[in-house]
């Protein structure tokens, strides 16, 4: 279901922990990518190699390199000296430039090799909870199995379409004639409104702008039907509903197409 994948999973001590089979990996599209960080410790992925870029007999990349701190200067440098003024943060509470180490904390009691002329090295291991003992399992431990939801059959179906058809018609015949009008533009805004932006290709939208554009779409048509209308204030509030939600469709595509921009390649 996706094209990028990016694995991180170590333990220290162990080679890392296999996340990725084969089968995994052919099951995805020609052109995927993966990027093992756990390539020096066998690689999270099956196929990975260390240090290498692999591509597979299905198109896909496995990038396996050791030294992605060196090929990554600007970020790499950037997370460390994060790690360094938030380490300066913790050993600083008073914010006044003077060390206060708390041995109590796990992380400055790690880092602290040497305490008033005393080596401190290696740290104590750390304390961890005991995981709680498995209980006995009752007399009865079958789950009752959940119980299938029907489906409608294709009879059921169409015959709550035609109810609905039903009810609709006698809604049209008895209501007053604006109402009737009011009922017909809206069905045909919701029909128009949402083939006009379904038909826009996936990858132009995000999962939630493809919503909220689809109901722009049938906002702006509605709108549309009702520009001309003989009453100045139906025609005032259809206009401000076409400028916003046309700010709202348009304002979409543009977040869509700058977030793929960042998915593409500049020109070298």
């Amino acid at each position: 279901d996706v094209d990028i994948v990016i694995t991180t999973a170590l333990i220290p001590g162990r080679p890392a922990p296999r996340l990725l089979t084969a089968a995994d990996v052919a099951a995805m599209r020609p052109g995927s990518v993966v990027v093992d960080m756990a390539g020096a410790q066998g690689g999270n992925v099956e196929g990975t190699v260390a240090g290498r870029t692999v591509v597979t007999d299905n198109g896909v990349t496995l990038i396996g390199y050791t030294d992605l701190a060196s090929r990554l200067p600007a970020q790499a440098s950037q997370l460390f000296g994060t790690n360094l003024v938030n380490l300066l943060a913790l050993a600083t509470p008073g914010k006044d430039g003077r060390f206060a180490v708390d041995f109590d904390d796990v992380v400055q009691r790690a880092v602290t090799v040497v305490r008033a002329g005393a080596v401190t090295w290696p740290p104590p291991p750390v304390a961890v909870s005991a995981a709680p003992a498995a209980t006995e399992p009752a007399a009865s431990t079958a789950a009752p199995v959940p119980a299938r939801k029907s489906r409608l059959t294709p009879a059921g179906r169409f015959g709550l379409i035609g109810l609905g058809m039903a009810i609709m018609f006698l809604l049209i015949a008895f209501a007053p004639a604006q109402l009737a009008e009011n009922l017909t533009v809206f069905a045909l805004a919701v029909v128009i409104g949402y083939y006009v932006i379904g038909k826009v290709h996936h990858a132009l939208h995000t999962p939630l702008m493809s919503v909220t554009n689809a109901i722009s779409g049938i906002v702006v048509i509605g709108a549309l039907l009702q520009v001309g209308h003989e009453s100045t204030l139906v025609t005032v509030l259809s206009f401000v509903a076409i400028l916003l939600t046309s700010v709202n469709i348009f304002g979409g595509f543009a977040v869509t197409r700058r977030m793929l921009s960042m998915f593409s390649r500049g020109e070298s």
